[in-house]
């Protein structure tokens, strides 16, 4: 599974993720995750397999406009997302320096 063939956005599995799991903090239904995931073996997901989560309402996104000075740890730290997640919804982050004014999309999976 690459970004390129995922109409959504990948996810590392982690020990205990179950698809209906990541229905839940996805807020996706489980039948859309399994129609996204048709190699997936359900019954035996490994931690660092990759599913692919299907598309997110740009609605659902939060956004946090970066500010002049900010570092990454600064948008982490106001942000309360995670590395993985945070490059998960900005794939070209990794590429970008960050500048003022800059939108970064995330979603809170805590709530």
């Amino acid at each position: 599974m690459n970004f390129d063939t995922c109409n959504g956005v990948i996810h590392v599995v982690k020990k205990g993720d179950t698809l209906y799991k990541l229905s839940k903090i996805y807020k996706v239904k489980l039948s859309e995750i399994i129609s996204a995931n048709p190699y997936i073996n359900v019954y035996n997901m490994q931690p660092g397999d990759e599913v692919c989560i299907p598309v997110i309402e740009e609605e659902d996104f939060l956004i946090y406009s970066v500010k002049e000075g900010d570092t990454f740890e600064d948008v982490l730290k106001n942000t309360g997302v995670s590395p993985n997640d945070l490059f998960k919804f900005n794939p070209d982050l990794y590429k970008t320096m960050l500048a003022e004014s800059m939108e970064i999309r995330y979603i809170d999976l805590q709530k």
